[in-house]
């Protein structure tokens, strides 16, 4: 095979994925077509690169040592041959993901970018070196970006946006998730992440890599748990999590029933298929429950205060994880650890079968339907109703038992004498301003550029946020009432709090039923007349 004029060397720290997509790069070309050229057309190039970065693929390399002149010998150190796990333990990423201040250092040196060996694994969630969270989304519209040949050079290209996405952000204003991220770019607001996330998600990925590579785990979410398990129950419980943390759209794939009704989870699932955004708090308050329920508490991660009414602790262990599960979770729950010997998860599963009366899901589901505050508001009203009529019962009882008047007169001047006159109505507020953004989202698609670009006198407010208009257009099939009555309550609960708007997930069970129509009157139909003479 001749040798290619352009390829360029493998980088210490790169991934050999990303080595072969930098020499097709060169080309205008993606890594599977160079490689289908280079192994005549093979139709299991696809599967080759794929698996390059975890094993020995003979074919490949032979091709890759004529091409490009780099001994196989150097190949050991860029894949994870050390580790003595099965490659379905390894929790391979399924999207690129990057860390945003290494892309951007790379294109400053290099003119390109290229993918670090640890960032194929979905264990890694942090860059080591600059202590930020990965992303994967391109950073202007928060679509799906990857890896792109861009003139001769491998760059991270946003389809949707068409430009690059390797350069958007400066260096210091990449913050870690979610501490101090703006509100539209947060995910799993039923959690709060305090600065201690930081270093334990490091420990919890640096003990994730050990284990891997056949060290004994090291971390209190493991003591009670023997090393051959850690890593699948960790996989596991960080797919129930998805559930009290309300990302369950992405729980519809994975599972499946067998015969006997019980729900499955694929072996092929890993916590790889998840953004990183989503899976770095997954994943904390996975191993937080567990070292909770092993009796280490751990600091950085804990329920959010305002999804939590009276008597439930905001730490993430077995009593209040049973209060986030709702009906479908806690059925995933039993089914995928039915057979766990473990302490903590006996400690959660004793909680569901004590739960006859379903109240985990019963609060869950009060707190979905009210969204984020709104079980402490409707708490407190409780309370201030029952205040009020135990004072008056209270006035009731010190008063005097006597005729208040005369029972000889009758006078309806006195009757109505010693009451007080009626409230007023209340005003309902204006909502002229959430109908008009309601209306104009759903005619037309969030992705027209004219419209997201152009920001017109026309326009309210309120579809000047992104993160509005693309809530609006997520729940578009349902009734236009019931969203502007939604977005009027986040918008004056946002006022009053003087925080960012929050919007719940709406679903069409959730929603108030239609009412009933009522059956009109129908005329009954005239007798045909009998013609005469007949």
């Amino acid at each position: 095979m001749p040798r290619l004029p352009l390829a360029p060397p493998v980088l210490p720290d790169e991934a050999l994925s990303s080595w072969v997509a930098r020499i097709a790069a060169r080309y205008d070309l993606s890594a599977d077509a160079l490689m289908r050229h280079l192994l005549a057309n093979s139709a299991d190039a696809t599967e080759m690169i794929r698996c390059f970065d975890y094993q020995t693929v003979a074919p490949l390399e032979a091709a890759l040592v004529d091409a490009a002149g780099q001994p196989a010998a150097g190949f050991t150190g860029h894949r994870f041959t050390e580790l003595t796990t099965p490659l379905g333990t390894l929790w391979p990423r399924t999207k690129p993901a990057w860390c945003p201040l290494c892309v951007i250092g790379d294109v400053a040196a290099f003119g390109e970018v290229y993918s670090r060996v640890a960032w194929g694994l979905g264990g890694v969630l942090i860059c080591t070196r600059h202590q930020c969270l990965l992303i994967s989304e391109c950073p202007r519209c928060f679509h799906q970006a990857g890896y792109q040949p861009i003139g001769g050079r491998l760059r991270i290209w946003c389809r949707t946006c068409e430009t690059g996405a390797d350069t958007v952000l400066k260096p210091n204003r990449i913050p870690f998730w979610p501490y101090g991220t703006p509100q539209q770019r947060r995910c799993c607001v039923t959690v709060t992440l305090s600065g201690d996330a930081r270093p334990l998600l490091l420990r919890v990925q640096t003990d994730i890599l050990g284990m891997l590579a056949g060290d004994r785990p090291k971390g209190p979410w493991s003591r009670s748990l023997k090393r051959a398990r850690v890593i699948d129950v960790l996989r596991r419980l960080v797919f129930v999590m998805l559930g009290p943390l309300w990302e369950g759209h992405h729980q519809a794939g994975p599972i499946h029933r067998n015969s006997n009704g019980q729900w499955l989870l694929s072996e092929t699932w890993t916590p790889g298929s998840l953004p990183p955004q989503i899976a770095a708090p997954a994943l904390l308050a996975a191993v937080t429950f567990l070292a909770a329920e092993s009796g280490t508490w751990l600091a950085g991660i804990t329920w959010n205060r305002e999804l939590l009414i009276a008597g439930e602790d905001e730490s993430i262990k077995a009593e209040t994880l049973l209060w986030h599960l709702d009906s479908f979770n806690t059925r995933l729950m039993r089914d995928l650890f039915a057979a766990s010997t473990a302490r903590p998860l006996a400690l959660l599963l004793a909680a569901l079968r004590a739960d006859r009366h379903r109240l985990g899901p019963a609060r869950e589901a009060t707190r979905r339907r009210v969204g984020i505050g709104g079980a402490r508001r409707r708490e407190q009203e409780v309370l201030k109703r029952r205040a009020r009529s135990s004072a008056i019962s209270q006035n009731e009882r010190a008063a005097p038992a006597q005729a208040r008047y005369p029972a000889t007169r009758f006078s309806l001047s006195r009757l109505i004498e010693g009451f007080p006159p009626p409230p007023a109505p209340p005003r309902p507020r204006a909502t002229g301003q959430e109908a008009a953004a309601v209306y104009i989202v759903i005619g037309w698609d969030p992705r027209d550029s004219d419209i997201m670009a152009q920001e017109s006198d026309w326009m309210p407010e309120l579809l000047r946020n992104r993160y509005i208009r693309l809530w609006i257009f997520r729940h578009r099939h349902l009734p236009a009432e019931h969203l502007i009555t939604t977005l009027a309550d986040a918008v004056d609960t946002a006022r009053s709090k003087d925080r960012g708007i929050v919007l719940p997930e709406l679903v069409a069970e959730a929603m108030p039923p239609p009412p009933p129509v009522k059956p009109t009157m129908q005329s009954r139909p005239e007798r045909a007349r009998r013609p005469r003479g007949g």
